[in-house]
């Protein structure tokens, strides 16, 4: 028998091949490894169970650091690559802490759940392969929708056919996902969650050929860009787009045809039974790709969970305006992990900032942050404060004495936003090209509802030709009385924004309830609250959330301290824009159909920083009235007035008493500017 006849000796029987045993003691040792990861979960369950009674925080970067000093010494003294065990168990701890966060939050009774996922990739592409990452961390089964765009997605979420929306936001190729952050603007949506997922552009085909045999490569436009050296080093190819890289991964395993590649994950052509012909083929030797979690309601976090905190924000119209933010942060000892700038919408060359920082919400010195922060900025939307990726601690960085020491006391109670003792000088509100408060002075005018296009377009004329600032008129039922004219809705909203955008007046129009308040910020530059609004604090909600200056009168038996509630019930909620409007309060007098209150613009000018109007027409009723009571508002230090100016007052649908004519009107500018404050 020669050597290499595989019967045994004298037997006839096949001798067991070598490498055969060797792998089946590969797969008992691999059996090992995946109990004794169990194990350890196991144990990392007990620690949460010793913790639910206290309030000592789930991460220990000194225990994570001792832990992976000691593993990869014990590898290299049995000579196995330390780099490679502590990868391992760092990954290991990453699971351990996101293990912990899920149960001390009250995640682990929803074990095993199925949980809808709204993805914008199929199946094997890195959305969904995130989004298993993602889900198994929190013991989640993914059931998973494709949707093909990225409205499609949103409103699978909104409608509630979804419970989350995961999605790209920037990774370490390409940089910030652009159209993400303006889903977030523009939408009630929550983070409530991130994932880390290191990408693999790994190249696939139906056979195991040389590269440089391919023809075609297909892939995702981004997956491409992202590996264009290595495709422009292949002397026969030419690469061709997909949908994703689910489409891609598809499309070679149907063609059978050995000349065709794709560019996608290793899981990806494993699944669909390619062979892999080389790994990282990426123009980077390492991406990250970090994906957020969205839902429809925001996510409650154990304080002991450390957590991320996103944020948008609208800065003030003044010089280092952002700086101030920032130094706010950084005064509170709150770590900044990014900043981002988009344009604001309809603003050319105004911008929105996205902010994350590490810390929750309810940790005292990042309250106080956000406390501060809201005093210095003019618009703030927190958009979630989740669970952070855990990553162990780099010992070295860990191991730097911290430049600002968290704040955690706070003295005294807090003072009100609108306060003038937060903000000593005047909050200036930018409107387009115009400055509301400050030093300036502003003349809304228009009539009191938009009645048809040719009533707003002559309306618009007249306030541009005698040199007013802004156009306002209702189109939402802003009157209980029976019978009164309701509005025209949306469609007077279009009247009113092309007669705005004709004479290149912003405008103005009154919301009366919350769902009205997204409709009227698409087009409207301002929101106004009427005096029966004042205190509702629905509206006064959804007005807080949109990026919108939101003009706020008095109510009509409302003193000035409960005016100024609702107003800083607006600002602590993130909408700093707001300006203040006196239109009368309702008193025994009967000879006019409110009395004007002048003595509140020279009480508020001391109290708050923030921009004061005065209404003479509802004020007074009176179009007679009306000259006066303007003069009289100028000279007491008013930043501006709003006026009902109709250019046929007699045939006024609503306030035609009130309302002056475009003569009127013009010399009532003219007349108001020679009155110095």
């Amino acid at each position: 028998m020669s050597k290499d006849d595989p019967q045994g000796p004298g037997t006839g029987v096949p001798a067991p091949h070598p490498l055969k045993a060797l792998r089946t003691q590969l797969d008992h040792i691999d059996g090992d490894i995946v109990r004794l990861i169990a194990a350890r979960l196991e144990t990392v369950g007990l620690i949460v169970k010793a913790k639910s009674g206290r309030q000592d925080t789930i991460r220990d970067p000194a225990r994570e650091r001792e832990v992976l000093s000691k593993v990869e010494e014990r590898a290299r003294a049995l000579g196995v690559s330390g780099a490679l065990v502590r990868k391992i168990f760092a990954d290991i701890i990453a699971h351990s802490v996101a293990v912990q966060a899920t149960t001390i939050s009250g995640g682990d009774a929803d074990a095993g759940r199925a949980c809808r996922v709204a993805l914008l990739g199929g199946t094997y592409s890195y959305d969904h392969l995130a989004a298993e990452q993602y889900l198994s961390g929190r013991g989640l089964v993914g059931h998973y929708e494709t949707c093909e765009t990225l409205e499609a997605a949103v409103e699978r979420l909104a409608s509630g056919d979804v419970d989350l929306l995961l999605l790209p936001i920037e990774n370490t190729f390409a940089g910030s996902m652009n159209p993400v952050y303006d889903l977030l603007r523009e939408h009630e949506l929550h983070i409530v969650g991130e994932e880390t997922y290191k990408i693999d552009h790994c190249l696939a085909a139906m056979a195991d050929v040389p590269p440089s045999a391919l023809e075609r490569i297909y892939g995702h436009p981004n997956v491409l860009e992202q590996c264009s050296a290595f495709i422009k080093g292949l002397p026969r190819a030419r690469a061709v787009t997909t949908r994703d890289s689910a489409e891609a991964l598809e499309l070679v395993a149907r063609s059978l045809d050995p000349s065709q590649a794709v560019i996608a994950a290793p899981e990806g052509a494993a699944a669909h039974g390619l062979s892999i012909l080389r790994h990282a083929v990426g123009n980077q030797e390492e991406i990250l790709c970090r994906f957020v979690a969205l839902a429809r309601e925001p996510l409650r976090v154990d304080p002991r969970v450390p957590c991320k905190t996103s944020l948008i924000l609208t800065t003030r119209h003044e010089h280092g305006a952002l700086l101030k933010c920032l130094q706010v942060l950084s005064d509170f000892g709150v770590s900044l992990t990014k900043l981002e700038s988009r344009p604001r919408r309809n603003r050319p060359w105004e911008y929105m900032f996205f902010i994350d920082f590490e810390g929750h919400v309810e940790m005292t010195h990042v309250a106080a942050a956000l406390d501060s922060l809201r005093a210095q900025a003019l618009y703030l939307k927190i958009l979630g404060c989740y669970p952070s990726k855990a990553t162990p601690s780099d010992p070295q960085a860990a191991a730097l004495k911290v430049a600002v020491e968290p704040r955690d006391e706070l003295k005294g109670p807090r003072e009100r936003l609108s306060d003038r003792t937060v903000r000593p000088s005047d909050t200036v509100i930018r409107v387009a090209d115009l400055l509301i408060g400050g030093e300036g002075f502003t003349v809304v005018a228009g009539p009191a509802y938009v009645e048809s296009r040719a009533q707003i377009d002559a309306a618009a004329a007249s306030v541009h030709a005698a040199g007013a600032h802004i156009l306002r008129g209702n189109v939402f039922a802003a009157t209980s009385e029976p019978g009164a004219f309701e509005g025209l809705g949306a469609e007077g909203l279009d009247h009113l924004a092309a007669a705005g955008k004709a004479f290149n007046l912003p405008i103005m129009t009154e919301v009366t309830s919350p769902e009205e308040v997204r409709l009227a910020a698409e087009k409207a530059d301002l929101l106004l609250v009427g005096a029966r609004n004042m205190q509702n604090f629905a509206l006064l909600a959804e007005l807080a959330k949109v990026d919108r200056p939101v003009v706020l009168k008095r109510g009509l038996s409302s003193t000035i301290d409960e005016w100024l509630a609702s107003a800083e019930y607006v600002i602590s909620h993130g909408n700093g824009q707001v300006i203040l409007c006196e239109r009368g309060i309702r008193t025994f007098e009967s000879t006019t159909r409110n009395t004007l209150d002048l003595s509140a613009v020279v009480v508020l000018r001391e109290r708050t920083h923030l921009p004061v109007l005065v209404d003479p027409s509802q004020g007074t009723g009176k179009r007679s009235h009306v000259l006066p009571m303007a003069k009289a508002a100028r000279a007491c230090g008013a930043h501006g007035l709003m006026l009902m100016m109709h250019p046929d007052p007699e045939h006024a649908k609503v306030g035609g008493e009130q309302s002056l004519n475009p003569e009127e009107f013009g010399a009532l500018v003219s007349a108001v500017a020679l009155v110095k404050p």
